[in-house]
């Protein structure tokens, strides 16, 4: 059956209509396939018989701000180098489709590996990523990817010694990243000593961290949730996040978050945190200017966490 375009962004498989659902994005403008099992470098895209074979070429088919949505399709697998997948033109929305590891999968088999968003107000979503070498830095690297939203996917380390050191990290430039929105993933972390589930290394306005697990192998003493280091993040939502982490006893950082700006603004508010740490149970860096709510911890199994940081009775 092929596809029957309508106006207004609507498109039908016959009875079943494009972007009617909660998975497919309604969109005025175009919807581009992917499937590595049928799809070629030379098709046009525009239907699931005329697939494109990698997302990347997806993208170049993609007009800027005209709300375009690539669709890979289930069962589509891609190993992601350093330059294979660049997320460079504005306003697109890539979803994959089909569900546990009929999602579409990605594989990353060098340390650079990463995929790169250099443009505002695109997102990706329903994707399983596989961390597939020693030291894989960061799953997503951002630079001038303002409002970037990653959303429903999930992320796995292969062993302790083939894993993703990060899901996401920023650029250093002052809120090149504002707007990141990251909501609904789920990372398996095998390694011993990663870096945090999101690093910020730059200002970052507006940030979204909300609904994520992180269930964490990891020994070192960093802050393995999120990172600001000295930047500084404003209007922050950090809500309704779990870390399960093995974790270090004693540890001198906050182990759900870490930063030394003192100038931040928002919310930290419902996350649940589990570590080996019995003795400071430091889940964040005292004095980041952030307000916290309903936050609760544990170091010790079988247990229900306790309220953290201590109530205000003021």
């Amino acid at each position: 059956m092929t596809l029957t375009n309508y106006t207004h962004g609507i498109t039908s498989f016959g009875v079943p209509v494009i972007g009617s659902g909660t998975t497919i994005p309604v969109t005025t403008g175009s919807y581009f396939f992917v499937d590595s099992a049928l799809g070629t470098a030379g098709n046009d895209g525009k239907a699931p018989t005329s697939a494109l074979a990698t997302v990347d070429q997806a993208i170049g088919k993609c007009t800027a701000n005209k709300n375009d949505v690539i669709i890979i399709m289930p069962g589509h697998a891609e190993t992601v180098t350093a330059t294979s997948i660049a997320l460079d033109v504005a306003g697109v929305q890539i979803v994959g489709l089909g569900t546990g590891l009929k999602r579409p999968v990605f594989t990353y088999g060098a340390a650079a590996a990463t995929i790169t968003v250099s443009a505002a107000n695109c997102s990706w979503s329903r994707c399983h990523f596989i961390g597939n070498f020693d030291n894989v830095a960061a799953a997503f690297t951002l630079g001038a990817a303002k409002d970037f939203v990653l959303q429903d996917n999930t992320l796995v380390d292969n062993s302790a010694a083939l894993h993703f050191l990060s899901a996401v990290v920023t650029g250093t430039t002052d809120n090149a990243a504002a707007g990141l929105t990251i909501i609904g993933n789920y990372w398996w972390a095998l390694a011993l000593s990663p870096d945090a589930f999101v690093s910020i290394l730059g200002d970052c306005d507006r940030l979204n961290i909300s609904q994520n697990h992180a269930d964490m192998a990891a020994t070192n003493d960093v802050g393995h949730f999120l990172t600001i280091t000295g930047d500084t993040i404003l209007g922050a939502r950090i809500v309704g996040n779990v870390l399960n982490v093995t974790g270090s006893t004693g540890a001198a950082v906050g182990i759900f978050l870490t930063g030394s700006s003192t100038d931040n603004t928002g919310i930290v508010a419902y996350n649940l945190v589990s570590s080996l740490d019995t003795t400071t149970e430091l889940i964040a860096t005292a004095g980041t200017g952030l307000k916290f709510f309903e936050n609760y911890y544990t170091g010790t199994a079988d247990a229900s966490g306790k309220l953290w940081p201590a109530v205000d009775l003021a």
